[in-house]
C-alpha cells in the first residue's frame, strides 16, 4: 500500500514537472518571439526614438523586422549570444539617449543585408531617373538620369572602378564623431594588394591618435546607412508625388506653394492637418479663375483632394517628426549620397590626401556617369557617345575637378562639342544643371586647387 502511495506520488510529481516544463518552456519561446518583434524593439520596452520606427514603416524594408538588422540574421542561439551582449547598452535607460539615436552595435553587412542582397544580385550598373519640378508657374519638369558604376566600366578601355570595390573588406577608415560625419583617416588596398593611407591636410591625427583609433573596415551600411529608416529631404518626396501625378504638376505655382507649406512647423498630425487644409483654402482663393479657365484639372484636383491631403499631412509629419522634439529630417545625414550632407565627400572631398599630396580620388564618373538633364526626354546630341568613353589624361589630375573650367580649350570641342561654356540651360554638354546648379557645399575646392 505505501509502494502504490509512493508510486503515484512520483507519478503525479513526474507530471507536475512535466507539464511546469512544457508551460515554461512555451513561455520561453513567446517570449523570446515577442522580444523579436518591431513593437518590443521599437515602444514595449524603450520609447525614445519615435521618429526611427515611424520612418522604418515607410521605408524599402518596411517588411524587414528589426532585429534582421540590429541583430543579425543568425541562429538561435547564436542570437541569443548576440542580443544578451546588448545588456551593455542598458545603462543608457538611467543615463539618458543622445538624439538623434546611433546605433554603435550594428551587425557587419555580411550577417544581415548579405542575406538578401549578395554580390551575384549585384552584376549591372543600374540607371536612375529622377524626375524635378521648378517652382515656376507651369512646374517646368526635368528628368535627372544618372548611370551608377555599381560594378564600374564595362567597356572604353579604361581600368575598372566601381562602387561595390568600398564593400570589399579594402578600406578602413576612423571617424571621429557617432555618425561618422568626420572622417580623418583612410587607409585603402588597391587590387594589387600595395596600400595607401589618406589624411586629413587641415587637421590630421597624430601618430599616437592614429594608433589609439578604432579603425572601421568599410562595408554597405557605412554608405547605405539608412536603408532601414528613410529621413528624405521633403522636396524630393514631393517631386516623387507630382511625377506619380498625386499631386497634380497641372496646377499653376502648386510646387511653390507646397514648398511653403513644407517650410511651416507643426506640433502635431492634427496642426499638420489644419496647416494642409489652410493652405489649400488660401490656394483655392488665389486662382480662382482657374475653375473656368481649366475646368478639368480644377474637377480633377477636387476628386484627388482627400489623397492629396493625407499625402501631404503625411509628407509635413514625416520632414519634421513632431513626436522627437528637436529633430527633423535632416538630423540624420544619408551617406549614399553628397547633397544633402557630405556622403560621399566625407573622403572624396579632395581634404583627405596621401604623403605626396594626391587626394582620395574626386571624379564624379568614377561612381556615376555625368549627369544627364533632359526637358521632353530630348537627350542633347553626343551624350550618349561620351557616357564611357576614354578620357584624356589631364581629366585624371586631382585637381581637375576643381580647375576645369580653366583647363577648357579649343582642343575640347573634339569630345564636348563646339561651345565649351559654363551654364545650366542644359543645351550644351557643358551647360549641364545637374553639375552647375548646386553649391556643394560638402566638396573641399580649396584643397582640391592645392593637390599636387
Amino acid at each position: 500500500m505505501i509502494l502504490q502511495v509512493t508510486v503515484r506520488n512520483v507519478v503525479l510529481v513526474g507530471l507536475f514537472v512535466l507539464v511546469a516544463v512544457l508551460l515554461l518552456g512555451a513561455a520561453g519561446v513567446v517570449g523570446w518571439e515577442y522580444s523579436n518583434s518591431d513593437e518590443f524593439c521599437a515602444t514595449a520596452c524603450h520609447n525614445v526614438h519615435p521618429e526611427e520606427p515611424y520612418s522604418h514603416k515607410l521605408s524599402q524594408h518596411a517588411q524587414v523586422s528589426c532585429v534582421e538588422c540590429h541583430i543579425g540574421r543568425l541562429s538561435t542561439f547564436a542570437a541569443m549570444v548576440e542580443k544578451s551582449s546588448h545588456v551593455t547598452h542598458a545603462w543608457t535607460v538611467f543615463a539618458g539617449y543622445e538624439r538623434p539615436l546611433t546605433a554603435p552595435s550594428l551587425p557587419d553587412a555580411s550577417q544581415s543585408c548579405e542575406g538578401c542582397h549578395t554580390s551575384a544580385t549585384h552584376q549591372y550598373n543600374p540607371i536612375r531617373v529622377r524626375s524635378r519640378f521648378a517652382r515656376d508657374e507651369v512646374n517646368t519638369e526635368t528628368k535627372l538620369t544618372l548611370i551608377v558604376r555599381s560594378v564600374g566600366r564595362n567597356f572604353g578601355g579604361e581600368p575598372p572602378r566601381d562602387v561595390n570595390w568600398h564593400a570589399s573588406g579594402a578600406v578602413r577608415f576612423i571617424a571621429e564623431d557617432p555618425q561618422q560625419l568626420d572622417v580623418k583617416w583612410v587607409e585603402a588596398t588597391r587590387r594589387d594588394g600595395t596600400s595607401v593611407v589618406y589624411e586629413d591636410v587641415a587637421a590630421p591625427l597624430s601618430d599616437d591618435e592614429v594608433a589609439a583609433a578604432e579603425k572601421n573596415v568599410m562595408d554597405c551600411i557605412d554608405c547605405h546607412n539608412r536603408a532601414g529608416h528613410s529621413f528624405d529631404n521633403p522636396e524630393l518626396l514631393l517631386d516623387a508625388a507630382m511625377d506619380r501625378r498625386l499631386v497634380d504638376p497641372r496646377l499653376p505655382f502648386i510646387k511653390a506653394r507646397l514648398v511653403e507649406l513644407l517650410a511651416r512647423e507643426v506640433e502635431s498630425e492634427e496642426d499638420a492637418r489644419r496647416a494642409v487644409r489652410d493652405s489649400w483654402l488660401d490656394y483655392q482663393q488665389e486662382f480662382a479663375g482657374l475653375a473656368e479657365s481649366q475646368p478639368n484639372v480644377w474637377e480633377a484636383a477636387g476628386e484627388a483632394a482627400q489623397a492629396r491631403e493625407d499625402f501631404l499631412v503625411n509628407l509635413l509629419v514625416r520632414s519634421q517628426f513632431v513626436e522627437g522634439e528637436g529633430v527633423s529630417w535632416d538630423s540624420f545625414p544619408d551617406h549614399s549620397g553628397h547633397k544633402d550632407a557630405p556622403g560621399c565627400f566625407r573622403c572624396h572631398s579632395g581634404r583627405l590626401q596621401d604623403s605626396s599630396g594626391t587626394p582620395v580620388p574626386v571624379n564624379c564618373t568614377n561612381c556615376h556617369s555625368v549627369p544627364l538633364v533632359t526637358q521632353r526626354d530630348q537627350i542633347p546630341d553626343g551624350y550618349l557617345t561620351l557616357a564611357d568613353r576614354r578620357k584624356p589624361r589631364n581629366h585624371g589630375r586631382p585637381d581637375f575637378m576643381a580647375r576645369h573650367s580653366e583647363l577648357a580649350s579649343e582642343r575640347c570641342g573634339s569630345c564636348h562639342g563646339e561651345v565649351i561654356e559654363h551654364g545650366t540651360d542644359n543645351q550644351t554638354f557643358c551647360a549641364n544643371s545637374g553639375c552647375h546648379d548646386e553649391q556643394w557645399q560638402y566638396l573641399g575646392w580649396e584643397a582640391l586647387r592645392s593637390a599636387d
